[in-house]
């Protein structure tokens, strides 16, 4: 498996953010990308809560995702989430969400990533996620 180009790779993940509407929907930025290792925010608006006023589980759930499957594209190319296991930490409160995956394991069948969630609020960051994922290799390259 040959390490994509990373300029080449933030180009198109930027690119992406723009042109998949639940990905702009959502507002997601691209804040770090190195080999096998990615960060990604978006600012917590009202509509992204749920009744108590903390990010809604689906938000934790998509930046874990994302983030897992971009970090994984850092390594190996065009890629799909095969699955994620999500254990919410602690109520996402706070003005932004941000998200951190880095790839544990690649191999040619698949890329194992963990990912953690923050919530930063008034300057402060608190872990509100953890998640270890499975992400496919898909397209040129993948076997």
């Amino acid at each position: 498996m040959t390490a994509p180009d990373l300029a080449a790779l933030r180009e198109r993940l930027e690119r992406a953010a723009q042109t998949s509407g639940f990905t702009r929907f959502m507002g997601t930025r691209l804040r770090r990308l190195e080999g096998g290792v990615v960060e990604i925010e978006l600012v917590l608006r009202p509509d992204l809560t749920q009744h108590h006023g903390h990010a809604h589980g689906a938000v934790v759930g998509y930046l874990a995702d994302t983030v897992s499957a971009w970090a994984a594209a850092s390594v190996a190319g065009d890629v799909v989430t095969a699955e994620y296991k999500l254990n919410l930490l602690a109520p996402a409160r706070g003005e932004v969400l941000w998200a951190r995956g880095e790839v544990l394991r690649a191999g040619g069948r698949q890329v194992v990533v963990r990912a953690d969630v923050y919530a930063r609020q008034g300057g402060d960051d608190t872990h509100v996620a953890a998640a270890l994922a499975t992400i496919a290799p898909v397209g040129r390259g993948a076997p």
